[in-house]
């Protein structure tokens, strides 16, 4: 016969532990209260539960929670409308990291979104050819755009420049070797490692040189019957300085040649040349030199979607559309149709529509004039004897993982709570959605980031927070 052990923990519950007990209201009379009873029963019940296992657990400590019904209700019902809350919401960018990873990366403008819009709200050319009236190819699309922006045979479109990696690796170096100087054996964001993501291609790494330094014969004796390819990784997240050596793409490009190998640089986060990077090779640059693959983020420099934008060969290219792993790996049309649109606004130079590439363009004197208008608004508001408000240079960044070498100058204004100290007014103006940086205890709020009537919002949510402060 099985033993069944007796529960003893209501034993050892004080005489007003157990009372409190038999006060916590039950599931039914909850889900009946006024506060309650408009939820779903599936979406609220676990919620109800859940509260009242933390009332037993608080009253088995030794706590002596609120017996109060409506109490009850109201702290449940905050938290079903907490749930319900969307999770993604705009923001104001007032930290001075233009391709804010954590903030969605490079934004649209908003003739971006009307010049695709009608294509997005009705049924679309996706897949079809109207000429041939059969299935036709989604790449197609922003295929010749490209190849004409940069001189190149043809391109191909994935959801991102990881996967550009992926694909590019599973295709041409499925168990043969790929040789990579282990410099730029990189990780970038969310833990992607080059050797990890030559793991899960089947590509075997052959690292060479040494951390400072790859010469050209470094990857020329490491060439064998197993090689398959010559890659070459930008260290775009980091920068390596002092006692260094790398070799340039065009080498790598000469080199493959001569062995009948492929070429392939991933170059991360790729820009066009109109703005003055150092040491930050363009995508038109490395073009010029005929590599057999390049591949890049649309969503950094480039300003535009989140999809990874794969240049090179005819041949190599049309290989990798017969890769069975590019159905999951593949572009959807509004990625597509929003590369298109910053495409055409490069080749018209109308950099405007293109907010990242507009931000890092931004003269530094209009940065001194916006803060100075900031700061008169803020002086002129409700809350001014509340803060101080102070305009200075500051230095913006990329961000993203792009260019970590370089800052940009720039202006911003510094604000000092009267009332709260850096850490609690940063809280509170965050969970307003402004998203700013603490330095020596003061806010900042850097101008290169902020888009146009942002100035006007900030002011209201600082009335906001410092009203309800000083309430």
């Amino acid at each position: 016969m099985q033993h069944i052990s007796k529960d003893t923990r209501q034993d050892t519950l004080q005489p007003t532990q157990k009372a409190l007990l038999r006060s916590i209201p039950k599931v039914d009379t909850l889900l009946a209260h006024a506060d309650l009873q408009d939820f779903d029963k599936a979406f609220i019940l676990p919620l109800i539960y859940e509260y009242l296992q933390t009332l037993r657990d608080s009253i088995s400590q030794g706590k002596s929670p609120n017996t109060d019904l409506n109490t009850h209700a109201k702290t449940i019902k905050a938290k079903a409308l907490q749930a319900q809350a969307p999770t993604m919401q705009s923001v104001i960018n007032a930290t001075g990291v233009v391709i804010h990873t954590n903030l969605g990366r490079s934004v649209f403008s908003q003739e971006i979104m009307e010049q695709i819009t009608p294509l997005l709200t009705a049924y679309n050319t996706l897949e079809y050819d109207l000429h041939k009236g059969k299935r036709g190819e989604r790449y197609i699309h922003a295929t010749q755009i490209l190849a004409q922006m940069f001189g190149v045979e043809s391109a191909l479109l994935v959801n991102n420049n990881a996967a550009s990696v992926l694909l590019i690796l599973n295709t041409f170096a499925k168990d043969k070797e790929v040789i990579i100087s282990r410099g730029e054996l990189v990780e970038i964001g969310g833990s992607f490692r080059i050797p990890e993501v030559m793991k899960s291609a089947s590509s075997i790494l052959r690292e060479v040189g040494a951390t400072n330094k790859t010469h050209l014969r470094d990857y020329e004796n490491a060439i064998n019957e197993k090689t398959a390819m010559i890659m070459k990784a930008h260290q775009s997240n980091f920068k390596q300085v002092g006692f260094t050596k790398d070799c340039h793409i065009k080498e790598l490009i000469t080199l493959a040649k001569k062995h009948n190998l492929i070429d392939y640089f991933d170059l991360g986060s790729g820009h066009c040349g109109i703005l003055s990077l150092q040491d930050e090779p363009s995508v038109s640059e490395i073009c010029k030199y005929k590599p057999s693959l390049l591949s890049f983020s649309g969503d950094k420099l480039f300003g535009g979607p989140q999809l990874g934008i794969i240049l090179g060969k005819k041949e190599l290219i049309e290989q990798l559309k017969a890769n069975q792993l590019l159905r999951a790996l593949r572009v959807d049309k509004f990625s597509i149709l929003a590369l298109i649109a910053t495409l055409q606004a490069y080749k018209d130079k109308a950099h405007h529509k293109i907010p990242t590439l507009n931000m890092l363009l931004i003269p530094l004197e209009k940065l001194e004039s916006r803060a100075k208008v900031l700061q008169s608004l803020i002086t002129q508001s409700r809350i001014s004897q509340q803060v101080q408000v102070e305009v200075l240079m500051l230095s913006s960044l990329a961000g993203g993982g792009s260019v970590p070498h370089i800052e940009f100058e720039s202006w911003g204004v510094s604000l000092q709570s009267k009332i709260l100290n850096a850490k609690a007014f940063e809280e509170k103006l965050r969970l307003q959605g402004l998203i700013t940086c603490i330095q020596k205890d003061k806010i900042l709020l850097d101008m290169r980031t902020l888009l146009p009537h942002d100035e006007e919002k900030i002011v209201m949510i600082l009335e906001s927070v410092l009203g309800q402060s000083n309430d």
